[in-house]
This record gives structure tokens, C-alpha cells and sequence, in this order.
């Protein structure tokens, strides 16, 4: 099973939670971030820097939402949002001071500071690490099995007026056992939230209820390795002093 399943079995029957709380303090889950994370070190060493968003349930308190997987975000976020991928128990470690909800507006469990405290207290007893896994070896791409042509058309015309990108890629992304995303891929120069941002929300007119889009720059390793599988859907027209 994994941790949404689990998330799920552990709600129905309590003799669960018990298993739950075990897979996911080992887990790596999904948090928003105000602004993109900074590297301040190598990722073996694990310095990052990350300001994370709060948010208030209904009596006012404030709390930080987590999510068991990257589609739960994009259910909560509505729109493009910087996220980080994070093992839980380090998530735990780095905000056990405050509050925090797992899938908030769904089916999901509230930590208070206190329960986090206890947690990180039990793991330190029974000395378990707090490990992420390299997002790159947990994702696979393909081409997109689904047709598409309704998005490529859409982000041709969007991105025909966009003199900063050169190609654009889409195909699929599976990361782990989860269900396909679409992702696109743009080799482009310049700010990629000042892209990625209005291209969202251009594609969100059109795109269908079961389809999830990502977007990744081409500048980007996993990006080089997503766009290896699949020929470009569009190409910009070279100006008449670059024949």
C-alpha cells in the first residue's frame, strides 16, 4: 500500500495509525514554499533553505500544509505553486514548533506541535534517519500515451508571443506509483515563474478534469532527461537575422 492508501486505512480503522505513522515518518511528502528553495549546499549534505506557507483552519489557527503526494498539492493549490519534496520526519524536525495538517481539505490528519515533538522524540529512541530519495531515481517519462493536441495547440499559440523560449516538450511524467502527470518542458532563458505563472493559468481554460500539468525548465537536469524522450511539439521561428 502506499501512503495515500495507507492515510485512508489508518482514518477507517484505528489499529492502522499505528503502521500509517511508521511509513510516513520514513516517507518523503510534498510542502508549498513562498519562494523557490535555495541550495546552500551540496544535496548529500542536505542545506537548503525554504520559507514554507501557513494557513488558518476555520477557528483561526494557524498551521502548515503537507501533502502525501504532488497531485494532493496541486488539488489544494488550484494553480502553479514552488514546492519541495521533503522526507517527514526532517519536515517534522524543521517546523516542530507550530502545528501542521497532512492533505488539508481532504481526507488527512492534523499534527499538533506537541504530537511532533513526541514523534521526533520516539525516532531519536529508536535512532531512524530522517532520508529523502533523490527525486530523479523515482521518476519515470514517456511519451504522452493520451492525446494532447488540445494543450499543444493552445501553448504553440501562447508561446508563439513569448520571444524568450525557444522549444517546448510535453509528454508524461510518472513519479513512483502514481497516476501520469503531463509535464512541459521549455527551453527557454529568463524568469521561469514569469512564464510558467500565465501559461498555467492560459492551459487551465482547456485542460481537461483528469489531466495534471507540470512544468520544468529544459536548463534543468531532469528536464534534459524528460525532453531525451520526445521531440519537440514547438519550435520558435528564427528571426530573419539569426538565417
Amino acid at each position: 500500500m502506499n501512503l495515500d492508501e495507507l492515510l485512508k486505512a489508518a482514518i477507517k480503522d484505528p489499529s492502522k495509525r499505528s503502521l500509517f505513522l511508521q511509513t510516513l515518518i520514513k516517507s518523503d511528502v510534498y510542502v508549498i514554499c513562498k519562494n523557490p528553495v535555495k541550495q546552500e549546499r551540496s544535496r548529500e549534505e542536505g542545506g537548503i533553505q525554504l520559507e514554507l506557507i501557513t494557513t488558518q483552519n476555520p477557528d483561526g489557527d494557524m498551521f502548515i500544509p503537507f501533502f502525501t503526494s504532488f497531485r494532493a498539492l496541486q488539488q489544494f493549490a488550484k494553480r502553479y505553486v514552488d514546492c519541495y519534496k521533503i522526507n517527514c520526519l526532517r519536515l517534522f524536525d524543521l517546523i516542530q514548533s507550530v502545528s501542521a495538517v497532512l492533505n488539508p481539505n481532504s481526507y488527512g490528519k492534523e499534527f499538533s506541535s506537541q504530537e511532533i515533538k513526541s514523534i521526533l522524540l520516539i525516532a531519536r529512541n529508536l535512532k531512524i534517519k530522517a532520508i529523502s530519495y533523490k527525486e530523479e531515481d523515482t521518476i519515470n517519462y514517456r511519451p504522452a500515451e493520451r492525446s494532447v493536441s488540445h494543450l499543444t495547440r493552445a501553448a504553440s499559440k501562447f508561446l508563439s508571443k513569448q520571444p524568450n523560449v525557444n522549444r517546448a516538450f510535453i509528454l508524461e511524467m510518472i513519479k513512483g506509483c502514481e497516476k501520469p502527470q503531463i509535464l512541459i518542458v521549455l527551453d527557454m532563458m529568463g524568469s521561469t515563474r514569469k512564464l510558467f505563472v500565465p501559461l498555467s493559468k492560459y492551459l487551465s481554460k482547456i485542460v481537461k478534469s483528469d489531466e495534471h500539468l507540470c512544468f520544468i525548465s529544459y536548463e534543468q537536469d531532469m528536464g534534459k532527461k524528460a525532453a531525451a524522450t520526445v521531440d519537440p511539439f514547438y519550435v520558435r521561428k528564427k528571426r530573419y537575422f539569426e538565417k
